[in-house]
């Protein structure tokens, strides 16, 4: 993660053996060891990014010497989110500056949306900044995506763009999560050659195994899968375990699991579970915390501290192979340290990140990461603008219409009505809610058709470019006029969500970064959402979060009906519907 050189190495040897004065000395506080359980007096010696000792000797102090008073504060390793997502309206950049804050220093950001609204070069220019952030990064790479190339619109990457970037980016640890593992269970050739070449190359592949039986899961884990977030029942747990998966426990913003699993990582063996957010927007991170809150859930719903910050420490460094530089504060290691008040009060009083004082009593107490600048020009719109003409939808021979029902946050289920229409043109419903839904990719102007029933709000029309996974224009609404200037607000502004009703541009989120972040601070952002979310549920939405909602209504790999450039896709069928 950071090199070292021979200067380095001969430097930390001369601190630990106290010939050298340490640049940092956190001094008359405990350490917890992460590999026996246990609580120590001791003092910890750093030198530039590393530790460099550990233990109850007292420590040479020059001029340049830092003390840091510990007493009555115990050292913990700076915790580590091994399936994060650092893509989420924020920015990699603006959500480093608050996660460092929380006591997370290091983040395997599963990048499959980052890299497919920037594509390869995007990606890397994304890579060379994330070095200067406020926290580590580790990366997943996409084997496909989108998850269904052949109804998607094609795929987006080659295997030779996967090659390069494991190649020559040793911080791409990991294949993004394989949402299509159906694709891995029918023995397809192009998903399996990708795998094989990321296990090859040493690295990790993350699974999406929602629902798979334990039969399933043999044939996933004997094509290469590595772990899965995707355990809600005890039952889930065990089996993953037993399979030998690394197991993560997801505990944020889109799902919370602890509860429900607590009783189950209880009575299991420990060393292959992992504490995870699979991701946090933007209030819960400014306002909840972090892995410091899903730690400190942990320990309420019944782990034992020791085990819990195990879970977000040693076991993910163990995961992706970096535990000789992360995951322990022992010598060598890097110096990410956490000084908490116990450790049954996992918010950290200081965080210490790559050997200096980042974060102080929840606040930032160095430069913010230095800005990202990459636009849609790494994949750009091949169109600037719409007409409402585009989304007419005209069909012969149907009585009714099979329509995307919304369910909760994520899921939707199949329901046919009998719409309005006007010759062969079908109409939407306003008064009962079914409006006109549309998708394209970037690459070329073709839209998928459907309709979309239980999103509430009265407009008549709203557009985004956040489109889980391929983040191509999302159209929804009752007007095509009012469809029309809510696509073409969005492309003006390269990138966003507007909100469009009788002519009129009720509000618009500008999203430059990838068309799908946004560049401004995160208490800016945050407001800014509450502020489209608010306008939404006073227009008549009653969903928790209808951004998240919307976003993932072209994401194929949840049940039940989706849109795709291909029209309304069917997930548990594996076909158009419409």
């Amino acid at each position: 993660m950071i090199d070292k050189t021979l200067q380095d190495l001969k430097a930390l040897v001369a601190v630990a053996s106290a010939d050298r004065a340490p640049d940092v000395i956190i001094e008359g506080g405990e350490v917890f060891d992460v590999f026996t359980g246990e609580i120590f007096p001791g003092d910890l010696w750093i030198y530039g990014n590393w530790i460099a000792y550990v233990g109850e000797r007292k420590g040479k102090i020059g001029e340049g010497t830092t003390v840091v008073d510990a007493r009555g504060l115990v050292a913990v390793p700076g915790y580590i989110d091994a399936h994060g997502h650092a893509d989420m309206f924020f920015n990699p950049a603006t959500f480093s500056d608050v996660a460092v804050t929380k006591g997370t220093t290091t983040v395997f950001s599963d990048s499959h949306d980052l890299m497919s609204c920037l594509g390869p070069k995007g990606f890397v220019e994304v890579l060379r900044k994330a070095r200067h952030f406020n926290i580590k990064y580790l990366w997943g790479v996409p084997a496909a995506y989108p998850p269904y190339p052949e109804v998607e619109g094609g795929e987006m990457f080659s295997i030779y763009d996967i090659w390069d970037l494991f190649s020559r980016h040793p911080e791409c640890a990991s294949v993004s999560e394989v949402s299509s593992y159906l694709r891995i269970i029918r023995n397809e050739d192009e998903i399996l050659e990708r795998m094989l070449l990321a296990r090859s190359l040493g690295k990790n592949v993350e699974g999406h195994t929602l629902g798979a039986s334990y039969d399933r899961l043999n044939a996933l884990v004997a094509a290469g899968i590595t772990s899965c977030h995707e355990s809600i029942r005890p039952a889930d747990l065990k089996n993953r375990i037993r399979l030998g998966l690394y197991t993560m426990v997801r505990h944020s913003s889109i799902r919370s699991d602890l509860e429900e699993l607590g009783p189950a990582i209880n009575a299991l063996p420990n060393d292959s579970i992992i504490l995870v957010s699979d991701g946090i927007f933007a209030d819960d991170l400014m306002f909840r915390g972090y892995m410091d809150h899903i730690v400190g859930e942990a320990i309420r719903f019944g782990l034992e501290p020791r085990h819990a910050i195990r879970m977000a420490t040693i076991n993910p460094a163990r995961y992706f192979k970096v535990d000789s530089e992360v995951g322990s504060l022992t010598p060598g290691r890097i110096a990410d340290v956490l000084l908490l008040e116990s450790l049954d009060r996992p918010v950290p009083v200081k965080v210490f990140e790559r050997g200096s004082l980042a974060a102080e009593a929840g606040k930032l107490t160095r430069r913010p990461s230095p800005e990202l600048e990459v636009g849609v020009e790494f994949y750009p719109y091949a169109f600037s603008s719409v007409e409402a003409s585009e989304f007419v939808v005209e069909r012969t021979g149907l009585e009714t219409v099979p329509v995307i029902d919304i369910v909760d946050r994520t899921v939707t289920r199949r329901m046919d009505v009998a719409l309005p229409r006007h010759c062969n043109i079908i109409l939407p419903d306003r008064k009962g809610d079914v409006r006109k839904i549309m998708y394209s990719r970037r690459e070329q102007k073709k839209w998928g058709q459907g309709f979309l029933h239980g999103f509430g709000a009265d407009c008549g029309g709203i557009a985004s470019t956040v489109a889980h996974e391929t983040h191509g224009l999302l159209v929804h609404g009752f007007n095509d006029d009012d469809m029309a200037l809510a696509a073409n607000t969005v492309l003006a502004m390269k990138g966003g969500i507007a909100v469009v009703d009788a002519g009129k541009v009720l509000h618009a989120l500008r999203l430059p970064l990838g068309a799908i972040m946004s560049r401004v601070p995160l208490p800016e952002l945050d407001r800014a959402l509450r502020k489209l979310v608010d306008l939404l549920h006073s227009l008549g939405n009653t969903l928790d979060d209808p951004l998240w909602t919307m976003g993932f209504l072209p994401f194929t790999s949840i049940v039940e009906l989706r849109i795709t450039v291909s029209g309304t896709y069917d997930v548990r069928k594996g076909s158009i519907v419409f």
